[in-house]
């Protein structure tokens, strides 16, 4: 059996004990007492019975029958020691630990817990790791990666910026000289905490978006021009 389980970015950062509660479909105390001798069951939910195709040819038929609990037990319908059949509803308290930097698709296994049938195991219980998009930063793998929205005065000019990490701890990051629309700047040790016992974190990429002014004005113009010794004709005369 597998649900997925719907966790944020911040969760998998910081790791997490979840409790859950799960209805499971448990056996009938006495479902023993419900069986019944049927040579035809050959397992559970298959049944084999002769059939003549033609004078001295016999044929055996595979059919799935759901009565079938055993080789050679079948279900007794409307037996008064289970009337409400071979299963019953049970809730179980279960308890997830979320393990820091998990990755989505990943299973948390609880063995045997799944539903009961009479003459089977019962099957693990999976939650798979289903990750919630975050507002800011998006993931792949070990690292994260954000967008950074910066005017082309400090894409000029160089600046500082804080950051608030998924944990809520924050860090300044400081840009010296021009950037270029679309760099993407490494900060080392800012991702994910690592998986598989390498300990340690990814790392953080930022990709800054330049937002050029939509107009300027004659001022402005000729400042810049003056400043950047720019080929274009002046606007003064």
């Amino acid at each position: 059996m597998n649900i997925p389980l719907r966790v944020s970015l911040k969760q998998l950062y910081l790791g997490d004990t979840i409790e859950v509660e799960y209805v499971r479909q448990t056996l009938c105390v006495n479902w023993q007492e419900c069986m019944k001798a049927n040579q035809e069951c050959q397992g559970p939910g298959v049944k084999v019975r002769m059939q003549q195709i033609a004078p001295g040819f016999v044929q055996q038929v595979q059919q799935r029958d759901e009565r079938c609990v055993a080789r050679g037990k079948m279900w007794s319908s409307n037996c008064r020691v289970c009337p409400d059949g071979q299963t019953q509803s049970e809730k179980i308290d279960l308890t997830i630990d979320l393990q820091k930097g998990m990755y989505p698709g990943e299973p948390i296994t609880f063995e045997g817990v799944a539903d009961e049938k009479p003459g089977m195991n019962p099957g693990d219980l999976n939650f798979i790791v289903t990750q919630e998009s975050h507002e800011h930063y998006h993931r792949d793998g070990d690292h994260l990666y954000v967008t950074m929205e910066i005017p082309l005065v400090d894409a000029l000019t160089g600046f500082k910026h804080e950051f608030e990490h998924l944990d809520g701890h924050k860090f300044v990051v400081n840009v010296d000289g021009v950037t270029e629309c679309d760099h993407v700047m490494r900060v080392s040790g800012k991702g994910m905490p690592r998986r598989g016992g390498r300990g340690g974190y990814g790392d953080l990429f930022i990709t800054f978006d330049v937002d050029f002014p939509e107009t300027l004005t004659v001022e402005q113009r000729n400042g810049i021009r003056k400043i950047l010794g720019g080929s274009g004709s002046s606007d003064e005369l």
